[in-house]
């Protein structure tokens, strides 16, 4: 014992060596215990999800639910990009920053110039106004590059995927993101539902004079254009790019969407439907100038007095006419709000001309009526029937007029009498053989046979033979003498 304790006390590293090994020891027991009582607790724990209230257990389902769409829409878009040969490499999978369900958004990039591009999936609508076919495609991509205007966001490219009946668009990415997320001071890549809950800054007069007349130049720019109307005018789809308004969203009415707002004011449009981007014009203004959403289709009078601004809600009392008369684009443009507005933008870079080819003139034409453009197979489709057609009816108007001018012999119907012997009565049934007649007696002589007159045989032969009697005349002497 003695020893022992000599030895411990000459290698005082033994017993700190125990000490620290000990502590160890207990300490990595502690550690397989905890993760034991989690592990084995969590499912101990699962029954009470039940208890869960009502909305959240629908929440969670949403949320599950829209994680496996994100995931399928990711999957689309890793196949498009691997299509596409290394056009464009992959960066990210941006938060759901619309209020459409169906559409996702991306980050690309070209893999030499680094530059970030916005890349959108959507399903395609079911009530797509174009063909969903490449002519359809290639018609689309010459006309929106067509378009080249200091207030209008370009599209770079649009694809139509018919296999899986998706659309894909690309656009260059502003770090500034859109007017929304200017107005509730956010950045661009946040959620809808955050955009919305934040904080929002009111825009003063001068910087809503000049926002509202870039879009509005925008808007009369695609009108003069040919293009129909925008239907898409909100927030969300103005783009702030070095303190410049740029209209984006220009392809939507082409793809057969429907804005959120249109729902608000579709009642408010029944008589006048080419007001749709005035009034969603109207609803920017008072978004700027409040700092929220006008969630309704026209400003009552609570909502204007709560502005304070004079300015803005004889603007808002223009626009929104409450007899119905609502002005036009050039109308608003013109008003005394925005038409001293200076566009300096429109002097460095003017817009450019649009030349429209015949197939972009008849797409345009076309949507601008409400009507969905069929194919081309489909045009000649119907230019056959309606041709068969035609012919039809001048081969048919050809035999009536022949008819007329040749009448053909009608058949004359045959009397009774040439019926009955044209068409002799079916033979009766054979009746029973008679008896044997008696044995004639010896020297009887049979009477001789009637002789009939020659004439009357002849008369009756002919009547036998169907031949026609010659017409007689009667001297009738019943008639009474005066």
């Amino acid at each position: 014992m003695g020893d022992t304790a000599f030895y411990l006390k000459t290698h005082v590293w033994i017993p700190m060596l125990i000490g620290v090994g000990s502590v160890v020891l207990i300490v990595f027991i502690g550690i397989v215990a905890l993760y034991l009582y989690r592990k084995y607790s969590r499912y101990d724990y699962t029954p009470l999800l039940e208890d869960l209230a009502l909305p959240d257990k629908l929440h969670m389902e949403r949320q599950m639910e829209r994680d496996a769409v994100r995931e399928g829409a990711l999957l689309n878009c890793q196949f498009y990009l691997r299509s596409r040969s290394g056009k464009y490499s992959y960066s990210e999978q941006l938060p759901d920053m619309g209020t459409r369900l169906e559409k996702h958004w991306f980050l690309v990039q070209y893999p030499r110039q680094k530059k970030d591009l916005l890349l959108s999936i959507c399903s395609k609508s079911t009530r797509c106004p174009v063909p969903f076919n490449a002519s359809s495609q290639k018609t689309l991509r010459d006309l929106f590059k067509a378009v080249k205007h200091p207030y209008i966001w370009p599209v770079q490219d649009i694809e139509f995927l018919e296999e899986q009946d998706l659309v894909v668009v690309l656009q260059a990415y502003s770090s500034r993101g859109s007017l929304k997320d200017y107005i509730f001071n956010v950045k661009p890549n946040s959620k809808w539902e955050s955009k919305v809950s934040s904080s929002s800054k009111a825009i003063g007069n001068k910087q809503i004079q000049v926002f509202g007349r870039q879009i509005l130049e925008g808007l009369l720019h695609l009108q003069a254009s040919g293009f129909p109307n925008h239907g898409h005018v909100h927030s969300g789809n103005v783009i702030v790019d070095r303190n410049c308004c740029k209209l984006s969203g220009i392809e939507n009415v082409f793809l057969g969407y429907t804005s959120k707002l249109y729902p608000t004011i579709r009642r408010k449009l029944k008589d006048n439907p080419n007001a749709i981007d005035v009034l969603a014009f109207g609803h920017i203004i008072y978004e700027m100038t409040s700092g929220y959403e006008l969630n309704e289709a026209f400003p009552d009078r609570t909502h204007l007095t709560k502005l304070k601004n004079l300015e803005i809600v004889q603007v808002l009392e223009f626009i929104f006419d409450a007899n119905g008369s609502y002005p036009t684009l050039q109308e608003v443009a013109d008003h005394d709000f925005f038409h001293d507005v200076k566009l300096p933008e429109m002097m460095k870079n003017p817009p450019g001309e649009i030349t429209l080819t015949s197939s972009m003139k008849l797409m345009l034409k076309t949507i601008k009526k409400g009507k969905s453009l069929k194919s081309q197979s489909s045009r000649k489709l119907s230019a056959g029937k309606s041709a068969a057609k035609s012919s039809s009816r001048r081969g048919s108007k050809e035999e009536r007029q022949r008819s007329r001018s040749n009448p053909s012999p009608v058949p004359m119907e045959p009397s009774s009498k040439q019926s009955a012997q044209s068409t002799p009565p079916p033979p009766p049934p054979s009746a029973p053989a008679p008896p044997p007649p008696p044995p004639m007696a010896v020297g009887f002589q049979p009477p001789p046979l009637a002789v009939v007159p020659e004439g009357r045989g002849a008369l009756l032969g002919d009547i036998r033979k169907g031949f026609t009697l010659r017409k007689t005349e009667t001297n009738d002497k019943s008639t009474l003498r005066v």
